[in-house]
Formats: structure tokens, C-alpha cells, sequence
């Protein structure tokens, strides 16, 4: 399950860095050896889907079967997964995990992330999640009673 999240996230290691990408993996720091990816791409996924069954099948108004009424729950959908992913990385950054041993030293030298590339794969879980949204809702759409034509009607 790693494996998939990671691949799919690292799609977007160019933005975030490398170092991040690494530390997310579990081998560059001896304080989080876990694969973060699989948290993090687990709960991308069980977000989204649970926006998409909540647009189709618990709200399941006939107002909101439009393109604007899926885009509201798409928006928010990728508004939820941004911070979740932001927050997630950030909260190790914060807590000081983000750390490498020297060999020469066998003392804790910070790796190069800052806030700047925790925003940015807040942005990647973001895109992720808009992907995810459209993928669940292309599978799960077609049993709505109200919303079944969103987001393709006018």
C-alpha cells in the first residue's frame, strides 16, 4: 500500500523536493522510519470518498444536481485535503523529527524542508484529492436518485 501511495505522490516530488519526498518514504530520518505516505494517502482517499457519497447519496438534492452544486463539494473536498496533508507534514516539522544523523559526528542535523515545501505537498494532497473526487464520482454517480447527471448538467 506504501508503495502505491508513494508512486502516486512522488508524481509531484519535483514540487515538494526531493528531501521531503524522502522523508516521507522513511529513509532519511532515524526519528520517523515509517512511510507516511500510506497515512496520508489513506485519508486522501477515505476524505474523498466520503465527500463524493455525502454529494450523491446524502445530500442528494435535485437543486444541486449541476455543475456548481458538485463543484461546492469538490472545493471543499480539496479545501479539507489540503489541510489534512499540510497539517500532517507540518505537525512532524514542528515536533522536530525532520532530522538526519552525521556520520562523522553521530549528531542531528536538520534536512533541508522548510515550510515552504510543507505547503507545497499540502497543495500536492490537494490535487490528489480533486483527481480522487472525480474518479469516485464517475464510479458511484450512476446510482443517485437526484444527482446522477452532475456534474455534467447545466
Amino acid at each position: 500500500m506504501g508503495e502505491f501511495f508513494g508512486s502516486i505522490y512522488c508524481w509531484f516530488e519535483d514540487f515538494f523536493g526531493l528531501e521531503l519526498a524522502n522523508y516521507l518514504w522513511g529513509v532519511s530520518s532515524p526519528l520517523s522510519d515509517i512511510n507516511s505516505f500510506i497515512g496520508i494517502g489513506l485519508s486522501m482517499f477515505g476524505i474523498s470518498l466520503f465527500s463524493v457519497l455525502t454529494y450523491y447519496y446524502g445530500i442528494n438534492h435535485p437543486q444541486l444536481n449541476h455543475w456548481w452544486g458538485w463543484g461546492i463539494f469538490l472545493i471543499i473536498n480539496s479545501i479539507i485535503n489540503f489541510i489534512v496533508g499540510w497539517q500532517w507534514v507540518l505537525k512532524d516539522y514542528v515536533n522536530g523529527k525532520m532530522v538526519a544523523i552525521d556520520p562523522s559526528t553521530n549528531m542531528q542535523i536538520p534536512l533541508n524542508i522548510g515550510e515552504a515545501e510543507i505547503l507545497y505537498f499540502g497543495i500536492s494532497n490537494m490535487i490528489l484529492s480533486i483527481l480522487a473526487f472525480i474518479v469516485f464520482s464517475f464510479i458511484f454517480k450512476w446510482w443517485s436518485t437526484n444527482c446522477s447527471r452532475a456534474p455534467f448538467s447545466f
